[in-house]
């Protein structure tokens, strides 16, 4: 009866530790897996090296250095399309980064496509990730806060305190706006022409005019959604629809 009880009592224990063992080994896995892309990478297996950092995306280890070593593999290996994809979603962890910035402009240039040209609000508000920008907004709370409770408890630098706490108050506005900047690429998000011979077209429907041709591998931006597969896009300031196996989609 004893030793039931005890091994009743070490149950929950030895469930941790089982599970402590498959996470580590998930772990290992991972890592191993990363290291044999990096080796096909190196060694010029650019095809072999694409799969295997897409197996690292797929098994939930999206983290910088994957998405822009993939986005890099795509580019050595010819696919444009992909290339600019994870070079996009890359520069959206890390808008900041010289290299992503640099790599996406190149593989935008060798597909002929045009850049897009963002707005005084569009640079300032990417100066920072959307997470970069919830921490931001967070940062300037707490300080807020703490800020007016200090001007409570020490009331002959209330009014001092008070003058304070509309730093962190105008840093949560701006924090807002950013996260506000972050959160359209949602709503309207951009994509990539995946498929040669894209041209938008006046409107919905099969047989309208045709508006302008969009080279493989453009990156364009979701204006609206219409029927039977329409999506009207926006490229180099022109709008215009295309059907929507033309396009991927990519967002923060």
């Amino acid at each position: 009866m004893r030793l039931m009880k005890l091994f009743q009592a070490s149950l929950p224990l030895l469930a941790a530790l089982a599970l402590s063992a498959g996470a580590a080994q998930a772990g290992t896995q991972k890592t191993e897996l990363f290291l044999k892309a990096q080796a096909a990478y190196d060694a010029e297996h650019y095809a072999e090296a694409s799969l295997l950092y897409e197996s690292l995306l797929y098994n939930d280890i999206d983290n910088l250095e994957v998405k822009y070593n993939l986005a890099n593999a795509y580019f050595k290996n010819g696919n444009l399309p992909e290339a600019i994809i994870h070079y996009r979603a890359a520069w959206y962890t890390a808008p900041r980064d010289p290299d992503i910035r640099a790599n996406m402009h190149f593989a935008l240039n060798a597909a002929g496509a045009i850049e897009p040209a963002p707005s005084f609000l569009d640079k300032t508000f990417s100066i920072l990730s959307q997470n970069e920008w919830i921490m931001a907004a967070i940062g300037g709370y707490i300080a807020f806060t703490f800020l007016l409770i200090l001007g409570m408890l020490i009331r002959p630098a209330k009014r001092m305190l008070a003058k304070l706490s509309l730093l962190p108050a105008l840093l949560i506005l701006v924090a807002v706006g950013g996260w506000w900047h972050w959160w359209q690429f949602k709503s309207s998000p951009e994509a990539v022409i995946v498929r040669s011979g894209a041209t938008a077209l006046f409107g919905p429907i099969e047989g309208s005019t045709a508006h302008y041709k969009i080279p493989l591998a453009a990156l364009v931006r979701q204006q609206s959604t219409g029927a039977k597969g329409w999506v009207e896009i926006e490229y180099d300031g022109m709008d215009g629809w295309v059907k929507a196996e033309y396009i991927q989609r990519v967002s923060p």
